[in-house]
């Protein structure tokens, strides 16, 4: 028998709880390239390609560095939620924090 588990608080998922919230989450590295509305024709893509890889190269020169903390492409994750965790997730997604607004006096 599969048992489940909220990935944010730990409870257990059971037969009790009548229902588990599943969250899939797709993460994709996207390339900064500086585009400019003029375009150059004799500009060398290439070669700029090649420049970047050397520069990415250069910053992770050893093989072991390469793993998925420094260069994620693109990475899945899924989770389990109950549903008070699920609330709480789907107020605030990406975990910022609140910021309370200004109090003014009443002058």
């Amino acid at each position: 028998m599969i048992h489940y588990s909220c990935d944010r608080c730990g409870c257990v998922l059971g037969k009790d709880q009548a229902i588990r919230y599943v969250v899939r989450m797709e993460m994709e590295a996207k390339l900064n390239l500086d585009y400019h509305d003029d375009i150059d024709d004799d500009q060398d893509c290439l070669l700029e390609m090649d420049q970047m890889l050397d520069k990415l190269e250069s910053e992770f020169s050893d093989a072991e560095e390469l793993d998925e903390e420094h260069l994620m492409v693109h990475h899945r994750k899924v989770f389990d939620l109950c549903p008070a965790c699920f609330r709480k997730f789907s107020k605030n997604p990406v975990g910022q924090e609140r910021i309370s607004p200004f109090g003014f006096s009443h002058n």
